[in-house]
């Protein structure tokens, strides 16, 4: 039997069935209904990052209730969140009553992950191949990946060698028992970024023999002040549910956050100080997005706002050598995505919790029972968890071989000759909009690189809504192909560039500036996120469509081009 006799063929092909994929599906069958599309899955369920992040305390930190989709009224008045900022159990269920309610697992394919994606010059298809080497035909491919979901490990000698229990926070164990799992255990943590904020505390409060915490890098963090959702308190929720998405509508980053519009160094030392004591007891981004104007600009505003954060963490830890370590030292408050916390500092106050500073004593290597560090101290583990994060924006492209046009690569590093004709050389994406890239025809991505990176479900919905009205013009068109120019790609670059300077993020080694030390040819730093004002993006993203998808070049459909 031929690969063709064995093809799946559809109109329009998600990969991904988290948040993206599913507000994808759902609107695409609504708009489209004669049209075939389906989503690749890879997952046995839905939900993406919510479905593989079960570890201990994971928990939105965005406020649940702007945490949800806009487009099901009936769903927003049956809904009842339990938290202001729901634990990762309840957005899972959330996720699939959504596709439960509106029968979307019929057209998701689960336990399908895709290996090799490749351009059709001769009929504007992409041909798809997954691991069980099945292949896949879709006119459309819209990406829906995510930006955080290819977990990363250390890069540490002989890490392979440790013969205890070892997981990755987003490979968590299914149905693990954490009492008895981890009781009387010497659990060690290594990762101190928004997950391990989230694992160490609760791993703290089970009967461990004792928590070793290895700390790469200090991270701030501030207190999420978390509250149950009365009943009483959820009726008026849904009676206001309209105002609070125009109010994401009208911020920069689409939270429930603005910033004061007045400078740090305009106020009195006392008008500051009430602010930022204000702003401190609020729940959650209050603390980071409600300060100053000028905090995330102006390294003097900056410093002073970092001071008084420092201040905050000194007075709950006990001993000052572990508060000082827990500080960071290489970037101010807030140029980086700020996790937040419930009680972590107060950890460290545990007599069986040690912080191990790897700026002091590096890790040497991993044995088969522990960690060695280069003061020579043995590091004696029965359980070690990696908090270390993922190969961020780009890193779930990175799982697929891709041929685009031309049989060009999508990503590669610069010092092979392979990787010198990779349409994003030395992994720095180059996109339209950030939904579409120069020889990647009929692909759009969902949360791709150059997308606002902020409230995430707007920012999905917003997107999608875009692509849906892309996909129709090329419905009324005829049009079988559509890539952006090399003008607009050009154009839309140097913008998403120019919109980075002045920010104090820009200077910083992140994900959001797209270096991952852990990751190979990810150490230079690029502009990977849209960091301009949301209500900007999608002003620019209307203007294209009203002039006639201004940056976009279609071809219309041949006779002999047939799927």
């Amino acid at each position: 039997m031929s690969s063709i006799d064995t093809e799946q063929k559809y109109d329009i092909l998600i990969i991904g069935a988290g948040l993206s994929g599913v507000c994808a599906l759902y609107n695409f069958r609504k708009r489209f209904p004669t049209w075939r599309v389906g989503v690749l899955e890879g997952a046995d369920n839905v939900g993406g990052t919510w479905y593989c992040n079960r570890y201990p305390g994971a928990r939105v930190d965005t406020e649940s209730l702007s945490y949800a989709y806009s487009w099901d009224k009936d769903l927003l008045n049956e809904w009842s969140w339990k938290d202001t900022f729901s634990t990762q159990d309840d957005v899972l269920r959330y996720i699939q009553h959504v596709c439960a309610k509106h029968d979307l697992n019929k057209d998701i394919q689960f336990n399908t992950r895709v290996k090799t994606g490749r351009w059709q010059e001769k009929n504007n298809t992409w041909l798809f191949c997954d691991e069980k080497g099945t292949f896949h035909r879709t006119r459309f491919f819209v990406s829906c990946m995510g930006f955080l979901s290819t977990p990363t490990l250390p890069a540490i000698p002989d890490i392979e060698k440790f013969e205890g229990e070892a997981f990755h926070t987003s490979r968590w164990p299914k149905n693990f028992d954490m009492t008895r799992g981890l009781a009387g255990k010497r659990v060690g943590v290594i990762g101190t970024g928004a997950t391990g904020i989230q694992t160490i505390t609760a791993v703290s409060k089970e009967p461990v023999k004792s928590l070793s915490v290895f700390q790469r890098t200090a991270n701030w963090s501030a207190p999420l002040r978390n509250e149950p959702i009365s009943p009483q308190q959820m009726d008026q929720h849904r009676r206001d549910y309209d105002k609070l998405f125009k109010l994401c509508a009208e911020t920069p980053t689409c939270f429930m956050h603005q910033a004061d519009p007045r400078k740090s160094l305009e106020v009195s030392a006392e008008e500051r100080q009430a602010l930022w004591e204000e702003i401190y007891a609020k729940p959650g981004f209050a603390k980071w997005l409600g300060t100053f104007s000028d905090t995330y600009s102006n390294r003097e505003a900056n410093k002073l706002y970092s001071e008084f954060m420092a201040s905050k963490i000194r007075a709950r830890i006990h001993d000052p050598k572990v508060a000082d370590s827990l500080i960071p030292k290489n970037h101010g408050f807030g140029t980086r995505r700020v996790p937040l916390e419930s009680g972590y500092f107060e950890v460290y106050n545990q007599p069986n919790v040690h912080l191990v500073d790897l700026q002091k004593t590096p890790i040497e290597r991993v044995t088969k029972n522990g960690i060695i560090t280069n003061d020579g101290k043995t590091h004696e583990l029965d359980v070690l968890i990696y908090a270390t994060g993922f190969d961020a924006i780009t890193g779930a492209f990175n799982s697929v071989d891709w041929q685009g046009k031309d049989g060009r690569p999508l990503i590669g590093s610069s010092d092979t000759e392979e990787g010198k004709n990779a349409i994003w050389a030395d992994h720095r994406p180059r996109t339209y909009l950030g939904m579409t890239a120069c020889s990647m025809p009929n692909m759009f991505m969902v949360l791709g690189p150059h997308q606002p990176f902020g409230n995430a479900p707007r920012t999905i919905e917003h997107a999608v809504e875009v692509i849906s009205e892309l996909l129709q013009h090329c419905k009324d068109n005829n049009f079988s192909y559509v890539e952006p120019t090399s003008e607009a790609v050009e154009a839309w670059t140097d913008h998403v560039v120019e919109c980075s300077k002045g920010a104090l993020s820009n200077e910083i080694d992140s994900w959001m500036t797209g270096v991952n030390k852990n990751v190979k040819g990810k150490t230079v730093r690029s502009v990977a996120r849209y960091a301009g004002n949301a209500v900007e993006y999608r002003r620019r993203c209307a203007e294209s469509r009203a002039a006639g998808w201004k940056g976009l070049a279609f071809a219309q459909l041949s006779t002999n081009a047939r799927l």
